[in-house]
């Protein structure tokens, strides 16, 4: 069926209609003229299927007499509009889709969605079906809506970003894994304790240690061990756990008392090198435990001392007549303290 072929362009849409129909205004325009009484004083539902027929329509279909779809009952108006794609459950959204046109592009969504039993039955118990609504059931993978819980309440951009992690663990997991996970996903509470948990899922385990550590320097072998120091030491070090995963940082543990977090970093020149050190609470490490620390890391051959960035940045500054150089020693302390 065809729309169109009764009505041409028209600019004389009036305010109202531009306010109800923005997007269908000038062919709705042409179809009734002003004052448009005949659309505007129509139920919302039945203006949303007007402007859902417009959005659907396929071309070259045969004509359709528009004003049988404001005289006859929903049900009816709804065949003729749509034939034989009008899904189960079409006419209860249509009464809950607000009183301003949707975007065509929302309206075949929405279509499209009726006829998948899992968003049906989500749209069926909304009480106001949206379009940002519709936007997040269509991004969202079906084995993800399919589960229901809170993945069936994010917004749209929440939607998108689940559908493309889904995506990447569905390369990496097996099936089964995968289905396994996305049920745990189905039973969290909040959509933040959601996202945590994918994010979770989408970590790897942390590389071996760059050092296998003494029995004073421990490495932190696990995402577990890393946060389970966080704790302990009251710290932001659980942040820290993607730059281990990564291989951008391996962090030890100091277990003499007072006990310290150590991170070391890769040095292009240098391998690994003394990046930072801390005590409980982000406290500043005392001499005598950062001597200690010190020693301990060049016995295993980690490097303490600037690193070839920093070296680079002095040779850039160096051929000032006031360039001045800050000594070793005090480069090395800066890594203890808290400044």
């Amino acid at each position: 069926m065809t729309v169109q072929s009764l009505a041409s362009s028209t600019l004389v849409a009036s305010p109202l209609l531009r306010l109800i129909a923005p997007l269908y205004a000038d062919v709705l325009a042409a179809l009734w003229p002003a004052p448009h009484a005949p659309f505007v004083t129509a139920t919302a539902a039945r203006r949303h299927l007007i402007c859902l027929m417009l959005a659907a329509e396929p071309l070259g279909g045969p004509p359709i007499d528009v004003t049988r779809l404001m005289d006859l009952p929903m049900r009816k108006a709804i065949r003729l509009a749509l034939e034989d794609v009008a899904p189960e459950g079409l006419r209860r959204a249509l009464e809950h889709l607000g009183e301003i046109a949707w975007a065509p592009e929302d309206y075949r969504a929405l279509v499209h969605l009726l006829v998948d039993p899992a968003p049906a039955k989500t749209l069926r118990h909304a009480e106001a079906i949206t379009p940002d609504l519709v936007r997040a059931l269509a991004a969202l993978p079906a084995d993800l809506r399919e589960i229901g819980g809170v993945a069936l309440r994010v917004t749209p951009a929440q939607a998108a970003l689940l559908a493309e992690a889904h995506a990447v663990l569905a390369k990496r997991l097996t099936p089964d894994l995968l289905a396994q996970r996305i049920a745990a996903w189905g039973h969290v509470p909040t959509p933040k304790a959601l996202f945590a948990l994918v994010a979770e899922d989408f970590r790897r385990e942390l590389p071996p240690p760059p050092h296998p550590g003494t029995e004073k320097l421990r490495p932190l072998e696990t995402v577990a061990a890393i946060r389970d120091a966080a704790r302990r030491y009251r710290n932001c070090l659980a942040h820290y756990v993607d730059h281990a995963i990564d291989q951008q940082s391996a962090i030890y543990e100091w277990l003499p008392a007072p006990g310290a977090v150590v991170e070391l970093t890769p040095d292009a020149f240098f391998g690994w090198r003394l990046d930072q050190a801390r005590l409980e609470n982000n406290k500043s490490v005392d001499e005598v435990t950062r001597e200690a620390i010190v020693a301990e890391l060049r016995g295993m051959g980690v490097h303490v001392g600037r690193s070839a960035w920093q070296i680079r940045r002095a040779l850039e500054r160096a051929a000032s007549p006031k360039f001045e150089l800050e000594t070793v020693d005090a480069a090395i302390a800066d890594y203890f303290t808290d400044d």
